[in-house]
């Protein structure tokens, strides 16, 4: 008994040695496998973008030593990024502003500086195409204060019709605010009664507010950042806000008119008596 238990402990001490050294070398060839592979590089194009080099405050000057030059996925780059640094800040020295603060590695574009020697001033903030506006407003019709630069409002204008009484309807619809008082910046949260508000808008626009102003009273909503809905352009009128009924009434007409011919010379007269 004692020599084959003897026999069989040697027999599995030979198997599980062999195991083990089968394992090593099976080891040991994929990692020799494994070393003598290359690894796959695969190459992205890249292009130069400048960048924030330190947090930039509004109105703050670019400098050299406020940009730097980094590389950018070229299938990702901003629309409008700067890709050299001359396009940034030139050689002659006419330095551009920051129209908004930006963070550390912030691509430059052109809606966030202005241009060569300009100051961050409204003229700056303006889309081409667009024109400033100023409106009078207090603290009921500036919402408390509340509107800031950036943020988008909707002009209500009230009129008191000769027939109809008083109307109220949307004029302008989702208007961004350029600058409140002589404030610009647009990274300002805290709230502030102002006594006008900048707004952008287009020609057609700056007409119908100068029109508007003088027949009538402008008030402001402001919207929410993410509100970019169109409302009724439907009027409302006292009677139909109140309910009332108020009879329809007709324009005067005017008197008739007779053309009179005397000593070869006409002349328009109206007719005289009940009209």
């Amino acid at each position: 008994m004692r020599l084959f238990a003897l026999i069989v402990l040697i027999a599995g001490l030979v198997l599980s040695g062999g195991a083990v050294w089968y394992m090593y070398g099976q080891f040991k060839s994929a990692e020799s496998a494994l070393r003598d592979q290359k690894p796959e590089v695969i190459r992205v194009p890249t292009v130069n973008v400048a960048v924030a080099k330190r947090q930039l405050s509004y109105g703050e000057q670019i400098g050299p030593e406020s940009v730097r030059m980094i590389k950018w996925p070229a299938d990702s780059v901003p629309q409008g990024a700067f890709t050299s640094l001359e396009d940034v800040v030139p050689e002659d020295g006419k330095l551009r502003y920051a129209l908004r603060r930006m963070e550390t590695h912030e691509p430059l574009l052109p809606q966030k500086v202005s241009g060569f020697g300009e100051k961050a001033t409204v003229a700056a903030l303006l889309p081409r195409g667009m024109l400033a506006y100023t409106l009078p407003v207090n603290a009921s019709s500036s919402v408390g204060g509340f509107i800031l630069p950036g943020t988008r409002i909707d002009i209500i204008l009230t009129v008191n019709d000769r027939y109809e009484g008083l109307i109220t309807y949307f004029l302008l619809q989702n208007v961004e605010v350029i600058a409140v008082d002589q404030d610009t910046d647009v990274d300002r949260i805290r709230a502030r009664i102002a006594s006008t508000v900048t707004i952008g808008v287009l020609p057609d626009e700056l007409k119908q507010l100068t029109l508007a102003s003088n027949v009538g009273k402008l008030t402001i909503a402001l919207r929410g950042f993410d509100s970019s809905d169109v409302y009724s352009g439907e009027s409302l009128s006292r009677q139909e806000l109140l309910g009332e009924y108020a009879p329809v009434r007709e324009a005067p007409k005017a008197a008739p008119t007779v053309r009179v011919r005397k000593n070869n010379q006409v002349r328009t007269q109206q007719v005289e008596g009940e009209r």
